[in-house]
Protein backbone atom coordinates (compact mmCIF):
# COMPACT_ATOMS: atom_id res chain seq x y z
CA UNK A 1 0.00 0.00 0.00
CA UNK A 2 1.06 3.57 -0.67
CA UNK A 3 1.29 6.60 1.62
CA UNK A 4 1.43 10.06 0.04
CA UNK A 5 3.56 12.85 1.47
CA UNK A 6 4.46 16.36 0.30
CA UNK A 7 8.03 16.88 -0.74
CA UNK A 8 10.83 14.68 -1.98
CA UNK A 9 13.12 11.99 -0.62
CA UNK A 10 14.77 13.36 2.50
CA UNK A 11 11.83 15.58 3.47
CA UNK A 12 10.78 15.37 7.09
CA UNK A 13 7.41 14.02 5.93
CA UNK A 14 9.28 11.27 4.05
CA UNK A 15 11.17 10.44 7.25
CA UNK A 16 7.85 10.35 9.13
CA UNK A 17 6.51 7.86 6.56
CA UNK A 18 9.53 5.62 7.08
CA UNK A 19 9.29 5.88 10.87
CA UNK A 20 5.53 5.65 11.43
CA UNK A 21 4.20 3.80 8.37
CA UNK A 22 6.96 1.26 7.76
CA UNK A 23 4.75 -1.17 5.82
CA UNK A 24 3.74 1.47 3.27
CA UNK A 25 5.46 2.65 0.10
CA UNK A 26 6.10 6.42 0.39
CA UNK A 27 4.92 8.37 -2.67
CA UNK A 28 6.03 11.99 -3.10
CA UNK A 29 3.52 14.61 -4.26
CA UNK A 30 3.90 18.36 -4.68
CA UNK A 31 1.80 19.81 -1.85
CA UNK A 32 -0.31 19.14 1.22
CA UNK A 33 -3.43 19.53 -0.95
CA UNK A 34 -2.01 16.93 -3.34
CA UNK A 35 -1.63 14.51 -0.39
CA UNK A 36 -5.34 14.88 0.37
CA UNK A 37 -6.22 14.54 -3.32
CA UNK A 38 -4.16 11.34 -3.68
CA UNK A 39 -5.95 9.85 -0.67
CA UNK A 40 -9.46 10.84 -1.75
CA UNK A 41 -8.89 9.59 -5.32
CA UNK A 42 -7.58 6.26 -4.04
CA UNK A 43 -4.07 6.77 -5.45
CA UNK A 44 -2.71 6.25 -1.93
CA UNK A 45 -4.20 4.33 0.98
CA UNK A 46 -3.29 7.14 3.35
CA UNK A 47 -1.34 10.36 3.60
CA UNK A 48 1.23 11.90 5.95
CA UNK A 49 0.78 15.57 6.89
CA UNK A 50 2.57 17.83 9.39
CA UNK A 51 0.18 19.06 12.08
CA UNK A 52 2.22 21.08 14.57
CA UNK A 53 5.83 22.06 15.15
CA UNK A 54 7.11 22.59 18.69
CA UNK A 55 8.76 25.87 17.67
CA UNK A 56 6.72 27.26 14.75
CA UNK A 57 3.27 26.14 15.90
CA UNK A 58 0.33 24.77 13.97
CA UNK A 59 0.59 24.12 10.25
CA UNK A 60 -2.38 26.23 9.13
CA UNK A 61 -2.64 24.73 5.65
CA UNK A 62 -2.95 21.24 7.11
CA UNK A 63 -5.56 22.39 9.62
CA UNK A 64 -7.67 23.80 6.79
CA UNK A 65 -7.36 20.58 4.79
CA UNK A 66 -8.38 18.46 7.79
CA UNK A 67 -11.67 20.36 8.04
CA UNK A 68 -12.77 18.62 4.85
CA UNK A 69 -15.47 16.03 5.36
CA UNK A 70 -13.89 13.41 3.08
CA UNK A 71 -10.72 12.70 5.12
CA UNK A 72 -10.07 11.79 8.72
CA UNK A 73 -7.03 11.82 10.96
CA UNK A 74 -6.32 8.27 12.13
CA UNK A 75 -2.94 8.54 13.87
CA UNK A 76 -0.36 11.07 14.98
CA UNK A 77 3.21 10.89 16.19
CA UNK A 78 6.09 13.28 16.91
CA UNK A 79 9.27 13.25 14.83
CA UNK A 80 12.43 14.97 16.11
CA UNK A 81 13.43 17.65 13.60
CA UNK A 82 17.10 18.50 13.25
CA UNK A 83 17.83 21.19 10.68
CA UNK A 84 21.25 21.33 9.10
CA UNK A 85 22.78 23.93 6.82
CA UNK A 86 23.64 22.10 3.60
CA UNK A 87 25.72 23.16 0.64
CA UNK A 88 27.41 21.78 -2.41
CA UNK A 89 30.58 19.76 -1.74
CA UNK A 90 33.45 22.20 -1.30
CA UNK A 91 31.18 25.08 -0.27
CA UNK A 92 31.74 26.90 3.03
CA UNK A 93 29.54 28.93 5.35
CA UNK A 94 31.80 31.94 4.70
CA UNK A 95 31.12 31.66 0.96
CA UNK A 96 27.33 31.63 1.26
CA UNK A 97 25.29 34.60 0.07
CA UNK A 98 21.75 33.18 0.51
CA UNK A 99 19.92 30.53 2.52
CA UNK A 100 16.87 28.80 1.04
CA UNK A 101 14.29 26.53 2.69
CA UNK A 102 10.63 26.03 3.52
CA UNK A 103 9.11 28.92 5.54
CA UNK A 104 8.54 26.67 8.58
CA UNK A 105 12.19 25.59 8.50
CA UNK A 106 13.34 29.20 8.25
CA UNK A 107 11.21 30.13 11.26
CA UNK A 108 12.51 27.15 13.27
CA UNK A 109 16.07 28.39 12.70
CA UNK A 110 15.47 32.15 13.06
CA UNK A 111 18.09 32.79 15.77
CA UNK A 112 20.81 30.79 14.03
CA UNK A 113 20.02 32.47 10.72
CA UNK A 114 20.11 35.92 12.32
CA UNK A 115 23.61 35.14 13.54
CA UNK A 116 24.72 34.42 9.98
CA UNK A 117 23.32 37.71 8.68
CA UNK A 118 22.40 36.27 5.28
CA UNK A 119 19.21 36.85 3.30
CA UNK A 120 16.76 33.98 3.08
CA UNK A 121 14.50 32.74 0.32
CA UNK A 122 11.45 30.50 0.67
CA UNK A 123 11.20 27.15 -1.10
CA UNK A 124 8.29 24.73 -1.51
CA UNK A 125 9.88 22.28 0.94
CA UNK A 126 13.21 21.46 2.53
CA UNK A 127 14.07 18.41 0.42
CA UNK A 128 13.08 20.09 -2.85
CA UNK A 129 15.44 22.96 -1.98
CA UNK A 130 18.21 20.43 -1.33
CA UNK A 131 17.50 18.52 -4.55
CA UNK A 132 17.59 21.72 -6.65
CA UNK A 133 20.75 23.17 -5.09
CA UNK A 134 23.25 24.03 -7.84
CA UNK A 135 24.99 27.18 -6.59
CA UNK A 136 27.93 27.07 -4.14
CA UNK A 137 26.89 30.49 -2.78
CA UNK A 138 23.49 29.15 -1.69
CA UNK A 139 22.85 27.04 1.39
CA UNK A 140 19.70 25.16 2.26
CA UNK A 141 18.16 24.14 5.57
CA UNK A 142 17.18 20.49 5.42
CA UNK A 143 17.70 17.10 7.00
CA UNK A 144 20.76 14.88 7.10
CA UNK A 145 18.73 12.44 4.98
CA UNK A 146 18.35 15.14 2.30
CA UNK A 147 22.11 15.74 2.36
CA UNK A 148 22.71 12.03 1.80
CA UNK A 149 20.03 11.72 -0.89
CA UNK A 150 21.38 14.60 -2.98
CA UNK A 151 25.12 14.38 -2.32
CA UNK A 152 25.34 17.60 -0.31
CA UNK A 153 27.76 18.58 2.43
CA UNK A 154 26.60 19.46 5.94
CA UNK A 155 28.14 22.89 6.51
CA UNK A 156 26.68 23.39 9.99
CA UNK A 157 24.70 20.94 12.11
CA UNK A 158 21.69 21.62 14.32
CA UNK A 159 20.61 25.03 13.10
CA UNK A 160 17.22 24.71 14.83
CA UNK A 161 16.71 27.19 17.66
CA UNK A 162 15.17 24.56 19.93
CA UNK A 163 17.35 21.49 20.56
CA UNK A 164 14.14 19.55 21.25
CA UNK A 165 12.50 20.69 18.00
CA UNK A 166 9.88 18.22 16.79
CA UNK A 167 6.92 18.05 14.46
CA UNK A 168 3.76 16.09 15.07
CA UNK A 169 2.76 14.31 11.88
CA UNK A 170 -0.67 12.86 11.23
CA UNK A 171 -1.81 10.01 9.03
CA UNK A 172 -5.04 10.64 7.14
CA UNK A 173 -7.40 8.24 5.42
CA UNK A 174 -10.34 8.70 3.09
CA UNK A 175 -13.73 8.59 4.78
CA UNK A 176 -16.17 6.27 3.10
CA UNK A 177 -19.96 6.51 2.89
CA UNK A 178 -21.53 7.15 6.27
CA UNK A 179 -18.37 7.58 8.35
CA UNK A 180 -18.20 10.63 10.61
Amino acid sequence: MRIAYAGAEGAFAHQACLAFAAGFEPVAVESFAAVVAAVTRGEAACGMLPLHNSRAGAVDETAALLRRRDVRLVARSALPVRMHLLGLPGASVAGLRLIRSHPMALSQCARALSGLGLPTEEAANTAAAARALDDPAVGVLASEAAAAAYGLAILRRDMQDDPDNSTIFGIIEHKTGGEE
